[in-house]
């Protein structure tokens, strides 16, 4: 402890006393923050980013999932209003050339009046639309009895192939959960989400 005196505003002299703590704490303020405390802030502001990271992968695949889906399922009403309307039917297919059906859901949705029924674009055939699927986050499948990589869809806007799902699995697929637009006879979709990708993505 340091004792002095010093002269007030008064006629008299008051003791101010000056302790060790007062001195380092002012010292402190003037030299900015200890080593030590800089360590344990950098420390505590990693350990907040990490535990955050997970959430934000999380956040990006379901963002994902969900255009995916809404791309599949527009691009499926687009191709059933165009066969009431057209009065022709309708082939829905995967296409990463806009020429051909490959099955490639994950590349290109491609959907056109396949006048000989060949899945091909010929001269007589008439293209509708093609969506690019390459901006997704993950690979699309179909799957319905008998294996056919193509939807029909006849003047009524009725599937003429057999009803099934398209199953999304997103890139990080082990960690985030898969989802399936359900498409029935009468080409109308439902999503299902948060599936287990164990199940759905092997």
């Amino acid at each position: 402890m340091l004792n002095t005196r010093v002269l007030s505003r008064g006629k008299y002299e008051q003791p101010v006393t000056l302790t060790l703590c007062t001195i380092g704490l002012s010292a402190r303020l003037y030299f900015g923050l200890s080593l030590i405390e800089v360590l344990v802030t950098l420390s505590l502001t990693s350990l907040l980013l990490g535990l955050s990271l997970p959430s934000m992968k999380e956040l990006q695949d379901s963002a994902s999932t969900a255009v995916a889906l809404q791309h599949l399922s527009k691009a499926l009403e687009s191709a059933k209003i165009s066969a009431i309307s057209s009065g022709e039917t309708v082939t829905f297919c995967g296409s990463e050339n806009t020429l051909d059906c490959q099955g490639s859901w994950s590349e290109g949705l491609l959907s056109f009046i396949d006048r000989n029924q060949n899945q091909r674009i010929d001269a007589s055939d008439q293209i509708l639309n093609w969506q690019s699927m390459r901006d997704i986050q993950g690979s699309i499948r179909w799957r319905a009895f008998g294996y056919r990589q193509y939807l029909l869809l006849d003047p009524r806007g009725m599937m003429e192939t057999q009803n099934g799902s398209f199953t999304y699995c997103t890139h990080n697929a082990p960690a985030s959960p898969a989802a399936k637009l359900v498409v029935n006879r009468t080409a109308r979709s439902r999503m299902l989400r948060d599936l287990d990708p164990k199940d759905h993505c092997g």
